[in-house]
């Protein structure tokens, strides 16, 4: 293929970020600079864009010869090109100075370096040739987007069981289940708000190894927090570039650990995540969480697969609604029945409460904070008392040490998200549905509470 032949809208896959582009530059005395780029940006027929925040050697040689030399590579067939490209311009404002700045913000959420991150400028260039080097293309690209594939017989499948949950906990299980068992995700999560509206906790996983109940993003922070904040669906293809184009220039760093409170639940994830879809959840415009999906491959995503979670959101949000005001309810507010539940003789458990955040610990280990951690521990405190193990949500959901909000309160969240991580802990406390706004706390050892006031 000849110079002329070939045009941008060629090699409108070269620009897609998964494998970094190579700009040359010299300066007037003929001293190159060669550097890397995250991404390169088509304008026009004509034109690209480059982001500018690292590439001072490049913009003083700019300066002084405005002409470079980029490479660009097909992530398909890693067919290789070279562009001849003239500088023309420097933009601090518009829209194509904004779509570099988003770029650039996704790869900052990735890693939470949005203060190390900043764009300073994009350049604009002028193609003026563009020639095919001899390189040996590779095989034909994998079948993108299970959706596209599988029709639209699974997706009205999952909607028709999911309108058939009847509480938030079936409700749950049967999206993450769903996305992957139906409609050929490999694997999926579903995180909702907090009470504050400043961070998405996982609720339920599918696919992965270690399941991350309770694991928590603040919103901006990931493809999933990104998607929060903004309110619209996130589609990124070429993860693993840049997350490992983000990292290079970062310090890294270690925390200590050690029982204490402000500890976390690490976030389910794979070992190396190539693509990722998170679409946020509304119901009355007001967000209620996020559905995130992701793949070890590359660009396994489409638009399609956004317009079909979109869809699937929707109707989790609306359900969630609808299942919390009628659990609100629920139950009667006269005292649950009182039910001592047989122990084991010697055995134990100890648990410790932190009252600054409510960080949980069993035996040593974190379990849990914040609302479910207190919950947890209010549970106790009455089995301690006077035994019980019977509650209702209606008169729980009082217990001012929750320190629950008047409105959106998520307290049947906490509880499903408290009753998942003690059976992903196989604890020897665990939270038994036992009706409509009903549940059991079930004690398999005698727990020894241990409460971390403020010093």
């Amino acid at each position: 293929m000849t110079t002329h032949e070939l045009t941008l809208d060629d090699l409108t896959s070269c620009f897609r970020g998964l494998i970094p582009s190579v700009i040359a530059t010299c300066s007037a005395r003929g001293v190159p600079n060669v550097t890397y780029l995250s991404r390169a940006h088509p304008v026009d027929d004509e034109r690209i864009a480059i982001s500018n925040q690292f590439l001072s050697k490049s913009s003083h040689n700019l300066a002084e010869h405005p002409f470079a030399s980029l490479i660009v590579v097909n992530p398909d067939t890693h067919d290789e090109y070279r562009l001849t490209g003239v500088y023309e311009r420097t933009e601090r404002r518009g829209p194509i100075f904004e779509r570099l700045r988003n770029d650039l913000s996704m790869i900052a959420a990735l890693t939470g370096m949005q203060d190390v991150f900043h764009l300073a400028a994009a350049d604009i260039y002028r193609i003026t040739a563009i020639e095919q080097l001899d390189t040996v293309g590779g095989a034909d690209p994998e079948p993108r987007s299970p959706t596209e594939s599988a029709g639209h017989g699974p997706l009205g499948e999952l909607c028709s069981r999911l309108s058939r949950c009847g509480d938030l906990d079936s409700l749950v299980r049967m999206t993450v289940d769903g996305l992957v068992d139906l409609l050929g995700y490999r694997h999926a999560q579903l995180l909702l708000i907090d009470e504050d509206g400043t961070r998405l906790f996982t609720i339920a996983s599918n696919g992965y190894p270690v399941g991350g109940i309770g694991a928590e993003v603040a919103l901006g922070d990931g493809v999933a927090g990104r998607a929060a904040a903004r309110c619209e669906p996130v589609l990124v293809g070429n993860l693993a570039q840049m997350t490992k184009y983000s990292r290079s220039v970062r310090s890294s760093f270690e925390r200590s650990g050690g029982i204490g409170p402000g500890r976390e639940v690490p976030m389910a994830g794979l070992e190396h995540t190539g693509s990722q879809l998170a679409v946020p959840a509304l119901a009355l415009g007001q967000l209620v969480g996020v559905i995130l999906v992701e793949d070890e491959r590359p660009e396994q995503f489409s638009q399609s697969d956004a317009v079909v979670v979109s869809i699937i959101t929707s109707i989790v949000a609306g359900s969630i609604e609808t299942l919390r005001s009628e659990v609100r309810t629920a139950g009667a507010l006269t005292t649950a029945p009182r039910r001592a539940l047989p122990i084991s003789t010697g055995n134990s458990v100890h648990v410790r409460h932190f009252v600054i955040d409510g960080s949980t610990f069993l035996d040593g280990d974190y379990l849990i904070k914040g609302v479910a951690g207190k919950l947890l521990w209010s549970l106790l405190r009455h089995h301690e008392r006077d035994g019980r193990t019977d509650f209702t949500n209606r008169e729980v959901r009082l217990d001012p040490t929750l320190e629950l909000p008047d409105f959106r309160d998520n307290f049947e969240s906490r509880l499903i998200l408290l009753k998942r991580r003690l059976d992903e802990r196989a604890a020897p406390l665990r939270i038994e549905k036992t009706g409509r706004g009903r549940f059991r706390l079930l004690v398999a050892a005698t727990p020894r509470l241990d409460l971390m006031a403020e010093s």
